[in-house]
């Protein structure tokens, strides 16, 4: 939707395909889950909250959102998932003495110290909805152990977790996400997936593809929190010197922590040679 369509009154008019609870987020400018609402749960509501982000953005986009399950990002590489990850939303754990908003404080301290790549989790637009549809508020207390989840987004970046499945998925699903990167035409795609289980096939577990990223994070794979760290990258770069393989010897020779050593090796294969020819 573009400002000028909400300024005209056609919000209802353009939503009206669409059924309750829907998304927002922006077309432009949406990665790593920034200003993503979900959840919104009438057309009041989603006014109340287009009349914002429309003054920071021109466009938004509008979408059902699809709750209640699980979500992965699904590394797709020439045609070929080489990489899963389970993404978790942002939460907290109770210890029966602090407040969830202490306990965000907390827990962001510690996230600092885990991984410089966790962003922090912040009680935005997005976590107020959560909160008010599960009837708490962020002085609420939660018991020893109780998990109280703050988000329905589950990027690292806004204070999500993550764990490696390796590549592990089902035939099926394979066979899609490589299809998807086919259509799209993209040697390299990060495809964000909702479903109940990634080894069970989407189309028998009501699951959605939300979007292709064209510049996935990598770094996730290779650095989970937990689960056993996949090296993505060796796939990709060894698909890289196959290609072009005097390129990467060129870099290797002209790189200056390996040029001492690929030029003592040239030396010596062509010392070789001659001493050969003289024999």
């Amino acid at each position: 939707m573009h400002v000028d369509d909400f300024r005209q009154n056609k919000t209802k008019e353009l939503v009206a395909g669409l059924k309750f609870p829907l998304v927002l987020k922006p077309l432009l400018d949406g990665s790593k889950g920034k200003d993503v609402l979900c959840n919104i749960q009438s057309i009041d509501q989603l006014i109340y909250f287009l009349n914002h982000y429309f003054s920071i953005y021109e466009f938004l986009m509008i979408e059902e959102f699809h709750g209640n399950l699980n979500s992965y990002r699904v590394l797709v590489f020439n045609r070929r998932v080489i990489g899963v990850v389970q993404r978790y939303p942002a939460f907290v754990t109770g210890d029966g003495t602090h407040n969830i908003e202490e306990l965000v404080e907390l827990t962001n301290k510690q996230r600092k110290i885990i991984n410089d790549f966790l962003g922090p989790i912040v009680i935005d637009d997005e976590g107020k909805i959560k909160l008010n549809d599960l009837g708490k508020s962020t002085d609420y207390v939660p018991s020893v152990g109780e998990r109280v989840i703050l988000a329905y987004t589950s990027n690292a970046t806004r204070g999500g977790t993550y764990e490696s499945l390796g590549n592990q998925m089902c035939k099926e699903n394979r066979k899609l996400m490589s299809r998807v990167a086919s259509i799209l035409n993209l040697g390299l795609a990060g495809i964000d997936v909702e479903c109940t289980d990634i080894n069970i096939p989407i189309s028998q577990s009501h699951g959605v593809i939300i979007e292709v990223n064209h510049r996935p994070s990598i770094r996730i794979h290779e650095l989970p929190l937990t689960g056993k760290p996949h090296l993505v990258t060796k796939t990709i770069m060894r698909s890289f010197i196959y290609r072009h393989p005097f390129s990467y010897l060129y870099a290797l020779y002209t790189h200056r922590p390996t040029a001492f050593y690929m030029r003592a090796f040239t030396v010596s294969v062509i010392l070789g040679v001659l001493y050969w020819l003289a024999v």
